[in-house]
């Protein structure tokens, strides 16, 4: 074999192992960096579960706050209903306690006065009552009542 056939052999190995050298290199650093590619994902995971985790967490808050919010006004409504119902006893009771005054009292057939719904109630001449509109009599009878 002659010295030039050596040579190109061992150009040709050199130039196979810089390319093997290439290609593993190459695949090392592709490798890394996909490694930290991978990581940076991973974190980026953590980072989305974490605010996924904090965002669940802040709409269970909201949502129980809903719910005392719903209690609350439900209570709200049955008090105000309930102080409702009171008013309108007490003023039956105011109502019916003027009528029995005005029934017992001597000089009640001397004048006239509301009973609450807008008409006016005034006794005839033999003390029976009589109830009228406001509209209707002359304009003694609109006079506000006098105690």
């Amino acid at each position: 074999m002659d010295g030039q056939l050596w040579i190109w052999i061992v150009v040709a190995i050199v130039i196979i192992a810089v390319i093997v050298a290439v290609v593993v290199y190459g695949r090392r650093a592709k490798d890394a960096a996909n490694r930290k590619r991978a990581a940076d994902l991973r974190e980026k995971a953590r980072a989305d579960a974490l605010g996924a985790h904090e965002r669940s967490a802040e709409a269970a808050r909201a949502a129980a706050d809903a719910a005392r919010a719903e209690n609350e006004a439900e209570r709200l409504h049955r008090e105000a209903t309930d102080k409702q119902k009171a008013s309108e006893r007490a003023n039956e009771v105011s109502q019916d306690r003027l009528r029995r005054a005005e029934e017992l009292d001597p000089d009640a057939g001397n004048r006239s006065d509301t009973n609450g719904e807008g008409r006016r109630r005034d006794r005839d001449d033999d003390g029976t009552r009589r109830e009228r509109d406001d509209d209707q009599g002359n304009e003694e009878g609109r006079r506000s009542p006098r105690s």
